[in-house]
């Protein structure tokens, strides 16, 4: 228990910090004092969980308390340094003041020493040790920024961040940060403002540091680091995930019909009834071929032969590839009137919509057009956007009527903002798979400031044909 006092007094002074907390527990657990130990890894929460269920390479805890014992030392001798010059001071100004005493002002040694022992000196920070930043900048990850709340069987869900960081340490790239998603119920909130948790630091000896910064505050050491530099990197990086997410999607939903990949970004972005995507971007431009490839590599490799090379400055650490993984989806919940738009567990978007009650249908459905101003006009009853339901009367569109938002007054369609339907007919690519269930969805909703938005393909229109979904 040599290590117990320091650690002891570092939780009183940060009681947050739950990495300090598993330390203590560490020290009981050595001392046979298990009744202590649990009482600090319970304190200790998602941090226990990382470094005893998920199989934490141990040097890693080591490291951390050899560094947070040094701080620890080197704050009591300075402490102690601090009382000494203290003392000395005051015992010299009392030789020059009246005997009579003053209020508030001690006149006894104990009054003195109680008085010093009272001041805690602010930890200086100049004690972080954080390598180097690579001249490229970091790699960007998201991971969930709160453990879930125990499941039934007493035991959490999720970890926290600290296992998705540290369970493969010999992965990390040189320098990388993880960014934190809010949990709704069992979903995590995808945001291009994601607040920053850590940056991790790998050198080429293999040993790793980890910097909090604002988003992490419960478990800094010290002060958290200011990350305000990586915010606009941090947006840019989000933004990116979701454009590759989106033709990812456009390019597998084209293969699942015409048996192959597109040849180009031009083959997406065709006039009706071919507007697979309802535009582009820079960005997708960019990326269009190294994508393919990593799309065609995933096709022909079998599943436990991993996949294809990484995508430079699209990908997201510690592998380099899209950081979605899992195909989009649009979710519709009757029974919060919400339309989401999810990868996995993921929650890109969650829209208040207007439905038909039980005139919508439940069930799984996909889209299968993709219109812009249905019946050729942009003041009609389904606004400027329309995407029909398979081979159905049934269509997500917009509407003017704002007060049927929330409520039950279509006849089975689903009802959006003009300003929602349009940023959802940019994100989704035709053939996207649509879900009609009864509740499922948060009922907060998931909207940006800043809209996801492609610039427009030409020849979106159908003035062919006469729309009649049941508005």
């Amino acid at each position: 228990m040599k290590n117990s006092l320091y650690l002891k007094r570092y939780v009183e002074m940060h009681p947050d910090n739950k990495m300090a907390w598993y330390l203590l527990g560490k020290e009981y657990e050595q001392a046979g004092e298990q009744g202590k130990a649990n009482y600090c890894y319970n304190r200790a929460e998602e941090v226990y969980e990382a470094f005893e269920l998920s199989k934490v390479p141990s040097d890693i805890w080591k490291n951390y308390e050899a560094r947070l014992l040094q701080m620890e030392k080197e704050r009591e001798k300075r402490r102690r340094r601090m009382r000494r010059m203290l003392l000395a001071l005051m015992l010299l100004l009392l030789a020059f003041i009246p005997a009579v005493k003053a209020p508030g002002v001690p006149s006894s040694p104990e009054e003195i020493l109680a008085s010093i022992n009272s001041l805690e000196l602010a930890d200086p920070g100049a004690d972080r040790e954080a390598a180097s930043p690579s001249r490229r900048g970091p790699l960007f990850t998201a991971v969930a920024a709160k453990a879930q709340a125990a499941g039934a069987g007493g035991g959490p869900e999720s970890t926290g961040p600290l296992p998705a960081l540290l369970s493969s340490p010999d992965q990390l790239p040189p320098w990388s940060v993880a960014l934190g998603m809010e949990r709704s119920g069992d979903w995590l909130r995808w945001s291009r403002d994601m607040p920053r948790l850590y940056g991790v630091h790998r050198a080429s000896s293999g040993a790793i540091a980890i910097e909090p910064y604002e988003g992490a505050a419960a478990e800094c050491v010290c002060e958290p680091a200011d990350s305000s530099s990586l915010k606009q990197a941090a947006a840019k990086w989000a933004d990116l995930q979701l454009e590759t997410a989106v033709l990812s999607e456009a390019a597998s939903q084209f293969r699942a019909r015409h048996g192959r990949l597109p040849h180009s970004l031009d083959e997406l972005t065709q006039p009706f009834p071919d507007n697979w995507l309802a535009g582009r971007s820079p960005a997708m431009e960019a990326m269009f071929d190294p994508l393919m490839e990593h799309l065609a590599g995933l096709a022909g490799r079998p599943e436990e032969d991993g996949v294809e090379a990484p995508l430079g400055q699209w990908g997201t650490s510690p592998d380099g590839l899209p950081y979605f993984t899992e195909p989009l989806e649009v979710i519709i919940d009757r029974k919060h009137h919400r339309l989401a738009v999810v990868s996995g567990s993921i929650l890109i978007r969650n829209y208040e919509v207007g439905l038909g009650g039980a005139k919508t249908p439940l069930g799984q459905f996909q889209i299968d057009v993709k219109v812009v101003n249905p019946n050729g006009t942009t003041k009609g009853p389904y606004g400027t956007r329309g995407m029909q339901l398979s081979d159905t009367d049934y269509a997500i569109h917009g509407t003017y009527d704002l007060d049927s938002i929330g409520a039950n007054e279509s006849e089975g369609c689903i009802r959006m903002s003009i300003a929602d339907v349009e940023e959802l007919f940019d994100l989704v690519p035709m053939g996207t798979p649509v879900k009609i269930q009864d509740g499922g969805l948060p009922g907060e909703p998931l909207v940006p400031k800043e809209r996801f938005k492609l610039k427009l393909a030409k020849g979106q229109q159908n003035p062919s044909e006469e729309y009649h979904w049941l508005d």
